[in-house]
């Protein structure tokens, strides 16, 4: 049995179809059967191709309400076809006399979401068939992909609700995609989905100038939606760096982490050198300038330097959930680092010695006992 190797359509006299193969192996096809106007999809999965042997076929909604009235056509159809244009053509002709009879199914037993097949399959082949990255069984959601000047590659998510799609994309601000009904389509928001991303150009640059030039400890995995970066100081020390994507290499937001007695040099060095800061250099240069040091990065310490690796002292582990341990103690004897979540539960099981102001807790530190307070984690 032999299947197009791309997206192909065929015609007759009533109706038309179009197959097309969703994998290099052409053991899952699409087929999109159109009769009178009317769209049909079915899926066929062919575990021997190109035999169809074992072959199972999932029909949408319409076609079964059109087929559910010939009993034992879906066990004829799974045995006496030879080829998908066999199995088309029976439809074909079953769809044809069901339309003579006038027996459609009534709308209102139709399901909420219903998707135009032969209008989001005109939508794709003006785009480009090759922008398609992937689409489901039945087109309600669909990936299409493109390739900015410095090569990165973008996925815009669409997801079609009663045939009103919604957009997801990885950018660091929501792109201002406005669907108007009647006169939108979808090549016009893939096109403005391309522009957004050359407007980011800078910024992406200075996010992988800082992931390459230092030792990022949160986020985990980066993503092109992330503005910020955490980032490891000294021990025990990191800082939040907060990034404008509009101004990339401006002088970013930042929050210190760590024990008062170990951040407050840091600070004030910023403080007084804050004027260095030169907005043609990448972040971590600069912050190496401000701070005159050389930022850490993990791959190059040695095993007998000083301990980077922070670990929370209440669960014993890294990461909880993604993020590293930063609240410290401000004793300086101590400075050990908690995670957020496993302080804040720490201190909110000692009903003896904790008190509360707001959501703020304050108690005792599980490991000097000196005074430590915790604010709530991020939900």
């Amino acid at each position: 049995m032999e299947l197009p190797t791309d997206a192909g359509t065929l015609e007759f006299s009533q109706y038309s179809y179009i197959i097309l193969p969703l994998n290099n192996q052409h053991s899952h096809v699409d087929c999109l059967l159109t009769a009178d106007g009317k769209d049909y999809l079915l899926h066929l999965v062919f575990p021997n191709y190109p035999s169809h042997e074992g072959c199972t076929i999932n029909l949408s909604y319409d076609l079964k309400c059109v087929i559910r009235n010939e009993k034992g056509f879906e066990e004829k159809i799974l045995q006496g076809f030879n080829s998908v244009e066999e199995l088309i053509d029976k439809l074909g002709n079953l769809i044809k006399d069901h339309h003579k009879r006038n027996l459609l199914c009534s709308n209102t037993e139709k399901p909420s979401v219903a998707t135009n097949y032969s209008k989001v399959l005109a939508e794709i082949d003006a785009i480009g068939w090759e922008k398609l990255s992937s689409v489901n069984h039945d087109f309600t959601e669909l990936k299409l992909k493109m390739y900015d000047s410095l090569n990165h590659q973008h996925i815009l998510n669409v997801k079609f609700n009663n045939n009103v799609p919604e957009f997801f994309t990885e950018y660091p601000r929501n792109v201002n995609i406005e669907w108007q009904e009647d006169t939108s389509t979808l090549s016009e928001m893939y096109s403005l989905f391309c522009q957004e991303a050359e407007q980011y150009q800078d910024f992406w640059k200075a996010m992988e100038e800082l992931d390459a030039g230092c030792w990022v400890l949160e986020p985990e995995n980066p993503s092109r939606r992330d503005t910020y970066r955490k980032i490891s100081i000294a021990p025990n020390v990191s800082l939040k760096i907060e990034v404008d994507p509009n101004h990339p290499y401006v002088f970013p937001s930042i929050t210190w982490l760590g024990s008062e007695t170990a951040v407050s040099k840091f600070r004030e060095t910023i403080l007084d050198r804050i004027e260095v800061w030169d907005n043609d250099l990448p972040i971590n240069t600069n912050l190496e300038r401000l701070l005159e040091i050389s930022l850490p990065l993990k791959q190059t310490l040695d095993m007998g330097t000083e301990n980077y690796e922070v670990t929370c002292c209440i669960c014993y582990s890294e990461r909880l959930n993604g993020e590293v341990p930063s609240r410290t103690c401000d004793n300086p004897n101590c400075g050990q680092s908690f995670h957020i979540f496993c302080l804040y539960e720490w201190l909110r099981s000692l009903i003896q010695t904790t008190r509360k102001q707001g959501n703020k807790v304050f108690g005792e530190c599980p490991y000097c006992e000196q005074p430590i307070s915790c604010n709530p984690p991020a939900s």
